[in-house]
């Protein structure tokens, strides 16, 4: 591979990006068919990837794709979740956490009203 990128350099190109070259185009994996992908997920959470590849027309393996590498869910008690919060989850989460904390402080206690009183 890095002996045919020396020998297409030495014969004169000087560009890095990719030729249009023959060969089929891809079609499986489009914004399109990743949009449908996660609307039908979000519909149905125990949809198998096999029924997304059959739905939409497109192979097992490109289905897998998307859904694993591209929207990057995965399988939790047969159920399609989010594998990580996004950072405005993230910020939100930290926001109610530190509210909830604030409050806690705030908060008088029972035992601490009743520390200095004799039952």
């Amino acid at each position: 591979m890095v002996r045919r990128w020396c020998r297409t350099f030495s014969d004169g190109r000087q560009q890095v990006e990719d030729i249009p070259r023959a060969g089929r185009t891809r079609t499986a994996t489009t914004d399109a068919n990743v949009v449908k992908v996660d609307n039908m997920i979000r519909a149905n959470r125990r949809i198998t990837i096999d029924e997304v590849a059959e739905e939409l027309g497109i192979s097992h393996e490109r289905a897998q794709n998307i859904i694993h590498d591209i929207l990057r869910y995965r399988k939790v008690s047969a159920r399609w979740v989010a594998r990580q919060l996004t950072s405005t989850h993230q910020e939100q989460r930290m926001a109610v956490s530190l509210e909830h904390l604030s409050n806690l402080n705030k908060m008088e206690l029972c035992d601490n009203r009743h520390e200095n009183k004799n039952f």
